[in-house]
């Protein structure tokens, strides 16, 4: 297999609204209708949506709805709702991009 293939068959790192709505302190449901409503002018592609497992303050395993979202559209969405947060979203994207070289 060439090198292009692994290139071409390889997924593209993703962040999910839970990771954006963390970095940002913000609640989850305030970042995913920001997904929504950005996606419905077009000014991000509609993200796939996936479950997210996680442990709530009581202990107990539950399951959340995320996006996952691309490099592009993290940035127009923490720009849309925290132009401050921006420099924890390009820490993230470079610690993530790390792992994954």
């Amino acid at each position: 297999m060439t090198t292009d293939t692994l290139l071409a068959s390889s997924a593209p790192l993703t962040m999910t609204s839970l990771d954006i709505a963390e970095l940002l302190e913000s609640r989850h449901d305030k970042v995913k209708q920001s997904i929504e409503r950005l996606a419905g002018r077009g000014v991000i592609g509609q993200p796939p949506m996936g479950d997210h497992l996680y442990t709530d303050v009581q202990g107990k395993q539950r399951t959340i709805s995320v996006y996952r979202l691309e490099k592009r559209d993290t940035y127009v969405v923490v720009a849309q709702l925290s132009p401050e947060f921006t420099a924890r979203l390009v820490d993230r994207w470079q610690e993530l991009e790390a792992r994954a070289a």
